[in-house]
């Protein structure tokens, strides 16, 4: 039987699928990780039991992830780590410390602008805070000397932070993988058509549809300057894909936008571009990818997708008073800039403390 195409809004990715069959998809949405999780499945044949249990069960999975990988619980694996750093060890489950294996090889593969070290310099500047601010150079100075991933000591299932105030966070590779990880129970339960979208990361899982191969998904991208509007739209196979932009998470101070995006090189906030969307084979590679592109920067983050496999993406940066578009050679002629407005969904505006 062929099926319609889903489609996908992401925000930062956000899912409001659209395009509905008869009796239209089953979409629920609850909050983990700090972020809206959208599960949407279109097997519409399947009993509706097993539907909802299976997302359930998906939900779970996010929930257990966020059980050991978030680094604002103490509870958490690490949490503890954090709470331990420069003092001693924590043996860590084989899933965390293939996780972080999977980080710092990203670390050493964009020359260390994915780090996921940056944890006390997302503390310093403590974007979300009701009235941020920017802090001191010298502070800045003080917590960049704590980041840095080849610090790191992970042997097997050991995990030591060496010095005290270390933290790692996960806030780039972590929501990925638990989009896929989703996506792998929806898959054991019997569902074939989905899909699963948390905060800016989004999997489509469609039998026979690998990325560009066969698109079934128009995924529309909010436009990063004009609320309520898409930059434009996209069609997609199953895979992952993720945006990072400066909009979501910001404030601005002195006429110049601060963001949640940290630069491991210089304690600021990653400059150059305003948003950076990825598609990959997976959420977790399309996530840190796009954090790595958008702290390397336009020419550097294009080079870093261009030599990747699998990998495609479109680079987005002010132009004086208008935005250019730097496209990977594969997806160059699949997005079409502007289109209708996005659905409303509340999300953290920047605020101006000139």
């Amino acid at each position: 039987m062929r099926t319609a195409p889903a489609c996908a809004v992401l925000a930062c990715l956000a899912v409001f699928p659209a395009c509905k069959r008869s009796g239209g998809p089953v979409v629920r949405e609850t909050t983990a990780m700090d972020t809206y999780v959208t599960i949407t499945v279109y097997d519409e044949n399947l009993p509706a039991e097993k539907i909802h249990s299976a997302i359930d069960s998906a939900f779970a999975e996010i929930r257990r992830i966020e059980g050991f990988a978030s680094d604002y619980s103490d509870s958490s694996e690490i949490g503890r780590a954090n709470l331990l750093a420069g003092r001693d060890s924590l043996l860590i489950s084989a899933e965390l410390a293939a996780l972080l294996r999977t980080s710092f090889a990203y670390s050493d593969s964009s020359g260390g602008a994915f780090d996921i070290t940056v944890g006390p310099l997302e503390v310093l500047w403590n974007i979300l805070a009701l009235h941020p601010r920017v802090p001191p150079p010298d502070s800045v100075q003080s917590a960049l000397r704590l980041v840095g991933y080849r610090r790191v000591a992970l042997h097997g299932r050991t995990l030591y932070l060496p010095r005290r105030g270390m933290r790692l966070d996960l806030g780039a590779i972590g929501k990925g993988y638990a989009v896929d990880r989703a996506t792998e129970v929806l898959a054991k339960a019997g569902i074939d058509r989905a899909i699963v979208d948390m905060g800016g990361n989004l999997a489509v899982r469609w039998p026979g549809a690998q990325g560009w191969d066969s698109v079934v998904a128009t995924i529309s991208v909010r436009h990063p300057r004009i609320e309520g509007s898409f930059l434009g739209t996209f069609r997609y196979g199953s895979g992952g894909v993720s945006t990072s932009g400066d909009y979501e998470r910001c404030f601005i101070a002195g006429g110049r936008r601060y963001h949640h995006i940290m630069d491991p090189a210089t304690g600021y906030p990653a400059q150059g571009v305003v948003s950076v969307t990825v598609v990959a084979p997976t959420a977790a590679d399309a996530d840190a990818i796009s954090t790595t592109v958008f702290v390397l920067g336009r020419g550097k983050g294009m080079e870093f997708i261009r030599k990747t496999p699998g990998v495609d993406g479109f680079i987005v940066y002010e132009q004086g008073d208008t935005l250019g578009i730097d496209y990977s050679p594969g997806f160059r002629g699949r997005f079409s800039p502007g289109g209708a407005q996005a659905p409303s969904r509340p999300r953290s505006n920047a605020r101006s403390y000139d």
